[in-house]
């Protein structure tokens, strides 16, 4: 790993493992960081604030409705957020590699029928097709017939598994051009098997491309998270409790905390508190630039081999400014 690659991936790799870290940190530090607060008193016994509580009255975010420290719900959400998007990228890129391999070798007649119908599905958002595949677990996880945890893996599972064909068409494409290539027919002339072609070429060459295109799996993964969350549909589900001092009000809340359930609970808050909403999908923002940047510089260090021409580069203009023109004509002096 050479330094200019260093300093690109330093911040942004940085900044996930702070949030891991904090994520893991918080619930140590302060275990009753999710304790519910009815209202704020002052040195009277006099109420003077009910949740969701200011920035000036719980700082430095405020509360959500439960009277809950805002600031310590999304450090402590971020674990599942991340581990979450890294699952379910990885599950994307290894079930896909799969189909994308058995796409490959398949006669012409019926890849061609697997593509019409994987990209008529395109058009099709994936949030509404992850959306109608959970919706019947909703039911069985409200009446707590599925725990929270089951219902995790089942959406990760499914999240997943809802990207397997267009991922798997896309990369067996790219196998197709790349098996078209002379080496390979030169290959399989000398009698090459699949087997053979698949260990020896194709798994090398997807290996090259992976690290990039599991960032960007992750992204996409983020940017989903955020549209089921204001659809209500949050990994581990949604949970409603009783709230109010004076009438029962059922409000939402998740076990978890990860971020898309965070910006599902408080959705109807946004003209009212904004900051409920808006920190939340500013985390994912920040999340998703530093994937992004991750992304974008492994791009150009695997593949395009940018990060080594820069160093090469860097060195010659050192090794030119070290050396000066003598005094004498047709010599150089160190």
């Amino acid at each position: 790993m050479n330094r200019w690659m260093l300093r690109r991936l330093a911040l942004p790799i940085f900044l996930l493992i702070a949030f891991i870290a904090a994520s893991f940190l918080v619930p140590v530090i302060n275990p009753g960081y999710d304790k519910v607060v009815d209202y704020l008193s002052d040195e009277n016994g006099r109420v003077i604030a009910a949740p969701p509580f200011t920035p000036d009255e719980m700082p430095p975010l405020g509360s959500d409705k439960l009277g809950r420290n805002f600031l310590l719900l999304l450090l402590v959400g971020a674990k599942y957020t991340i581990f979450a998007a890294l699952a379910i990228a990885l599950l994307r890129m290894v079930l896909g590699f799969f189909f994308a391999v058995l796409y490959t070798f398949l006669p012409v007649f019926v890849g061609r029928f697997i593509k019409g119908l994987g990209e008529s599905f395109q058009y099709i958002p994936l949030v509404i097709i992850v959306f109608a595949l959970l919706v019947p677990l909703e039911g069985a996880f409200h009446s707590e017939i599925l725990p929270s945890n089951r219902y995790f893996f089942i959406q990760v599972v499914a999240i997943a598994a809802v990207t397997i064909p267009s991922l798997g068409i896309y990369l067996g494409e790219e196998m197709k051009l790349f098996m078209k290539s002379e080496f390979i027919q030169v290959s399989r002339t000398m009698g090459a098997g699949r087997f053979h072609l698949f260990k020896q070429h194709l798994l090398p060459q997807f290996r090259r491309h992976s690290i990039v295109l599991f960032s960007e799996q992750v992204s996409q993964t983020l940017a989903l998270l955020i549209q089921l969350g204001i659809l209500h549909m949050c990994l581990g589900g949604l949970k409603i409790a009783n709230f109010g001092i004076m009438e029962s009000i059922p409000v939402y809340f998740s076990e978890t905390n990860e971020w898309a359930a965070t910006i599902a609970i408080n959705i109807q808050q946004i003209f009212l508190r904004p900051m409920l909403v808006v920190v939340p999908l500013a985390l994912f923002a920040l999340l998703i630039l530093c994937v992004n940047s991750i992304s974008s510089t492994l791009r150009r260090v695997l593949i395009e081999g940018e990060g080594g021409r820069m160093t090469k580069k860097a060195e010659e203009e050192r090794h030119e400014r070290t050396v000066s023109v003598s005094k004498d004509l047709f010599t150089l002096k160190q």
